[in-house]
């Protein structure tokens, strides 16, 4: 650490890493090159922009278990708003830089690229680039404006210069190219979160001034009229780019603190946001203040489909979105490690081990907006959305000229984000089906064939012990001629024993009948004591051919059942009538009869088996008939039409 007084106004200025040319007077703002010993006035610095950033410099930190300071500082402009590279100071000497915009925090270090690096102008959003053998996607081409620099600094910064900025990922990796010098400067890192640094020595205020920190005093954001209908408005946050008048609609831009008239009176619509701006909530474990309120809309068929965003901010999170089309909501985040769309397929994509599915892709226009936004947003506005799904999860890909953002939605129950933020009107009434609207049968699906699966064991256990400790047996077999010319048609078979009293006997006749039919009257006799049980069947069995085709109907078999039948000896004695769809004098038909006792009973358990399979079947049917409903609103609803007709 070396300490050296500045020239200009006699304060000390101390540099703490060795990699520090330039210094930045905290007194009177000089800037200050070190050479040696001494340091060389070369001109007053431009003021700091108010931002809403809790890092300021003398802000410390862990990365990756290695303690940092905050030592310097460059504040970017650019369409979107501001951005901060805060420039730190390892304690093991090495120095890196935290990029802070929109909410997302970015640790990064100047590298060497061993190949030559992109032209700017040969850039544009998604495309490829291969840096030192890993390939990267660019997701943000920017023109930036610096406005000034602090603290200590490795190069010389001028507020008012324009540099050119293209940032690349791949996965968890990030890199920056820096335009601003020839060859550009390469810069490498990886998205980090805020609470992940263990950040301490913030600011007490995302509103205060850091640039005259140390001199004690506090800019703070004034409240000023609206141009055009002198409605009294406030910002939220210092950042803010653009503010809609409640009072008139005119779209205004924020920047120095002064106001600039972006459209007149361009809103023709007149909407009252379910969730008011300045409402305060909790979701997702951070609480969140809703400061902006926008509607856009697609279209479609020659029609417009509007949804509702609303803007959430958080002093340490960033912000976050509330989406709301047919009262179906989502809660939304931007994604630090977008995934990779394939090439040969846009249908498929994978992120975080989960596979997302494509489901529509649509221009998106801003229509109105009020509250306070991060960037110039301005009514008309358009971008390219595509979104993929994997309900209850959203992946949404919005592309511009110059920009490629992706962002992760959930879908939230509305009486969830109700009660998060108080809200006490009804909340907008749910229609239709939405894209990652959780399929609410799926749930009921699993627990019907979690409970079939179960009823099904205790059937098949139930049915097995019946076949292993129940005593069952053939107590008769014989064979009988049905003959149509017998005269007394009057059939008795061979004696049997029950030794004990059954519950059920059966009584089958397998015949070998052939278009035709036969009556039976089976009366089953106990020989002791003359009880009778009778039974009457009717077999019939035809068949040919029409037309070329084969048909049947009927069966050449029959049983029927005696029940509770005590011990004793029996005989069987059969009553017969052969039809007269065979006319033939010598006609005879086969029968042979066989008397089962406690027989197991298959069609019961069949039966049981289909009912029960019947709930899963209800369950999944209604699974399914939600899920067309869904991609009914896709791009892809004529392909699954047609798979519903095949």
């Amino acid at each position: 650490m070396k300490t050296a007084h500045c020239p200009s106004c006699g304060a000390p200025v101390v540099f703490k890493s060795a990699a520090s040319v330039y210094a930045v007077c905290e007194f009177c703002r000089s800037t200050l090159l070190r050479d040696g010993e001494s340091l060389e006035n070369l001109g007053r610095m431009a003021d700091l922009m108010d931002d809403p950033s809790l890092i300021r410099i003398g802000t410390e930190g862990k990365y990756q278990g290695v303690h940092f300071g905050v030592i310097g500082r460059i504040q970017l402009s650019y369409d979107a708003g501001l951005w901060n590279e805060w420039h730190i100071l390892f304690d093991d000497g090495r120095t890196a830089w935290l990029s802070e915009a929109g909410g997302e925090y970015v640790l990064s270090r100047q590298l060497s690229s061993e190949g030559e690096l992109p032209s700017f102008k040969s850039l544009s959003p998604e495309a490829h680039v291969a840096i030192d053998g890993q390939r990267f996607t660019v997701t943000n081409l920017t023109t930036a404006r610096c406005i000034a620099g602090q603290g200590e600094l490795p190069f010389k910064v001028a507020s008012g210069y324009d540099v050119n900025t293209a940032d690349l990922r791949d996965g968890q990796k990030f890199a920056t190219i820096d335009y601003s010098e020839s060859p550009p400067l390469l810069f490498l890192g990886e998205p980090v979160k805020f609470d992940a640094l263990a950040l301490s020595n913030l600011n007490e205020s995302p509103a205060e001034s850091f640039s005259t920190a140390d001199a004690g005093r506090r800019l703070k954001v004034e409240a000023f009229s609206c141009p055009n209908c002198a409605a009294p408005l406030t910002i939220h946050s210092i950042a803010i780019k653009s503010i809609g008048c409640p009072g008139c609609g005119t779209l205004l831009g924020v920047e120095n603190d002064k106001v600039q008239q972006l459209s007149k009176a361009a809103q023709k619509l007149r909407i009252q946001p379910w969730l008011p701006l300045g409402s305060k909530g909790r979701l997702a474990g951070v609480d969140w203040e809703a400061i902006g309120f926008m509607q856009r809309f697609s279209r479609a068929g020659g029609e417009k489909y509007f949804w509702r965003e609303y803007l959430l901010f958080n002093a340490k999170e960033g912000f976050a979105w509330l989406t709301e089309y047919d009262g179906h909501w989502n809660f939304v985040r931007t994604l630090s490690s977008p995934p990779t769309v394939p090439q040969q397929s846009r249908r498929l994509i994978r992120y975080a081990q989960t596979r997302f599915e494509h489901f529509s892709l649509a221009q998106a226009e801003v229509d109105y907006v009020l509250g306070e936004f991060y960037w110039r947003v301005r009514v008309g506005e358009t971008c390219s959305v595509d979104d993929f799904i994997c309900p209850p999860r959203m992946l949404s890909r919005e592309v511009t000229k110059n920009e490629v953002t992706w962002s992760e939605g959930v879908y939230t129950e509305a009486n969830l984000i109700r009660q998060a933020f108080g809200v006490t009107a009804d909340s907008p009434k749910q229609s239709g089906v939405y894209a990652n609207q959780p399929n609410p049968w799926n749930a009921a699906f699993r627990k019907s064939l979690w409970l079939n699966g179960v009823l099904m064991l205790v059937a098949t256990l139930i049915q097995i012990a019946f076949l292993l400790f129940s005593p069952s047996g053939s107590v008769l077999k014989q064979d009988f001629i049905l003959s149509a010319d017998n005269a007394e048609p009057l059939l008795t078979s061979q004696e049997f024993v029950l030794k004990e009293p059954v519950r059920a006997l059966r009584l089958q006749h397998q015949t070998d009948i052939d278009n035709n039919w036969v009556g039976l009257s089976s009366v089953l006799v106990e020989k002791q004591t003359g009880a009778a049980y009778r039974a009457d069947q009717e077999i019939g069995y035809y068949y040919g051919v029409d037309d070329g085709e084969r048909w049947s109907e009927g069966s050449r078999s029959d049983a029927t059942i005696f029940r509770n039948l005590p011990a004793g000896t029996y005989y069987l004695n059969i009553e017969y009538e052969l039809g007269s769809d065979v006319k033939r004098a010598d006609y005879r038909v086969a029968d042979r009869v066989s008397l089962t006792f406690n027989p197991v009973g298959w069609s019961s358990y069949f039966l049981l088996i289909l009912v029960l399979a019947a709930f899963p079947l209800q369950a999944c049917l209604r699974r399914s008939n939600f899920e067309t409903a869904r991609w009914a609103e896709s791009d892809y609803a004529e392909e699954e039409e047609e798979d519903d007709d095949e």
